[in-house]
């Protein structure tokens, strides 16, 4: 079964979180920036040979440079028109 949340549902759901937990009583949709999700992305560096080709390891996989392997943050706003979906059994 899917379930949908669209950002009316969100925002209702962030105001009553500060309401029961924070005994704030705000209103999101007042306020001058949308709410927004935090969430990091990791951004893949393969080793690679001096001639510039990628590593490869004995089954054909590209071998991946953790020293240089980074991890970026990304950040996503809750606009008028997303939702969030995900899946029960």
């Amino acid at each position: 079964m899917e379930i949908k949340l669209n950002s009316w549902d969100i925002n209702e759901a962030i105001q009553d979180y500060l309401k029961k937990k924070h005994d704030l009583n705000i209103d999101i949709e007042e306020t001058s920036d949308y709410p927004c999700f935090q969430y990091t992305q990791r951004n893949i560096v393969y080793k690679r040979h001096k001639n510039g080709k990628v590593k490869k390891n004995k089954d054909g996989f590209w071998l991946i440079d953790e020293k240089q392997t980074k991890y970026i943050k990304k950040y996503a706003e809750i606009s008028d028109d997303c939702y969030i979906s995900f899946y029960l059994d």
